[in-house]
């Protein structure tokens, strides 16, 4: 039994930071709103002769297309500031959504699995163990989530734009994330900027949720902590009765006798 605790209470501090992470990169990717920012704030009209209204409109179709099941390329087709109506997306980014979308449905397959861990484990550690070892672990999954979070933030104040490259070689096995901002739609609705605002994003929303964690588990931990007995007093020495008291001892002076 104390094995398995053991091996509980560390899948869980692995799964904490996991499971806070992952719920975040699937909010972002499916909230409308965070791909509106981009068009907005990086004045994606004015890079890619598209209205503003029109681009926003393929943000919903954007993020229909990545919760979406089914197989099949992305095809948005919108209507230029010349009043043409064209393809928004040409072969390569199209090819490249695909990869992304597969991306993000390993991400969103990863997020459930930590989610339903950290759940079960929850619910295990309350009904066998005390709420105390429940508290530890979250305290520590919150601490090793602070310190992931920690060391990307240095990343990408660093040097974004290389841990950035080095995130798409590791995860896609092709080069077509590499697109021309001066052709290509894609890149000019979502530049390389606001991948690190959404970056810094995500990681400011995980710090702020394992701070809280962190915050309710120490805070149980100090008022439930065992409190130290307090010294016993010397037990008072039991008193003779007068009878059995030793009688002080007499001194006489000896006597001097002259012969």
């Amino acid at each position: 039994m104390g094995l398995f605790r053991s091996l509980a209470i560390g899948l869980l501090i692995l799964a904490i930071p996991i499971a806070l992470i992952t719920t975040n990169v699937r909010f972002a990717a499916s909230e409308h709103r965070v791909y509106d920012y981009s068009i907005r704030q990086y004045d994606a009209e004015a890079r890619s002769g598209i209205p503003e209204a029109e681009l926003l409109r393929a943000n919903r179709e954007l993020v229909s297309y990545f919760a979406a099941d089914s197989p099949g390329l992305l095809r948005i087709e919108v209507r230029d500031n010349a009043g043409q109506t064209i393809s928004l997306f040409n072969a390569r980014e199209t090819a490249h959504l695909a990869d992304v979308r597969d991306l993000f449905r390993a991400v969103f397959t990863i997020q459930i699995i930590a989610v339903a861990v950290v759940l079960t484990l929850a619910v295990l550690m309350l009904v066998w163990w005390p709420v105390r070892a429940l508290a530890a672990a979250a305290l520590y999954g919150s601490l090793l989530t602070m310190g992931l979070i920690g060391l990307t933030g240095l990343v990408v104040l660093a040097g974004f734009h290389s841990a950035w490259d080095q995130f798409h070689f590791l995860a896609f096995a092709n080069d077509l994330w590499r697109l021309d901002p001066t052709t290509d739609h894609l890149i000019q609705m979502f530049p390389e900027p606001f991948w690190r605002d959404i970056t810094l994003f995500v990681g400011a929303l995980t710090l702020l949720e394992a701070i809280l964690i962190a915050g309710a588990g120490g805070t149980y931990l100090v008022a439930t902590r065992p409190k130290a007995a307090p010294e016993a007093a010397p037990a008072p020495r039991p008193s003779l009765p007068r009878s059995a008291r030793p009688e002080p001892r007499q001194h006489t002076r000896p006597s001097h006798r002259h012969p």
